[in-house]
């Protein structure tokens, strides 16, 4: 009985940790695509395009974060890689003009990134 209930508890606490690890990243991926949606002027449609396109996009940079965590070269080429492909998919969601929007965007989340390391 005792080992039924340990083992129980082990299953519960590996369910709860996965389902934290899981809502950590929702937050995150919910933000980027309402900046997008507000930046860009997506459309509902195109909202229900980006949203897998995103969390696919941040999934892939935590696995590299992890993959190469005593890689620091490595990361810088498998995150520019990832963030190439991100732009390429969203680029093929986007209108000619969403796709300067988002240009602009990055431009200005780039300069940001600057001023926040100064």
């Amino acid at each position: 009985m005792k080992k039924l209930a340990l083992v129980f508890g082990i299953i519960l606490a590996s369910v709860f940790s996965i389902n934290a690890q899981n809502a950590a990243s929702a937050p995150k991926s919910d933000k980027v695509v309402s900046n997008l949606t507000t930046a860009c002027q997506l459309t509902p449609d195109q909202v229900n395009k980006v949203k897998p396109i995103v969390d696919s996009f941040l999934k892939t940079k935590a696995e590299n974060k992890q993959k190469y965590a005593n890689d620091e070269d490595g990361l810088k080429a498998a995150d520019k890689a990832n963030k190439e492909n991100f732009k390429t998919q969203i680029s093929a969601v986007l209108s000619a003009d969403q796709k300067e929007k988002f240009k602009e965007y990055l431009q200005e989340q780039k300069e940001k990134k600057a001023a926040n390391k100064e």
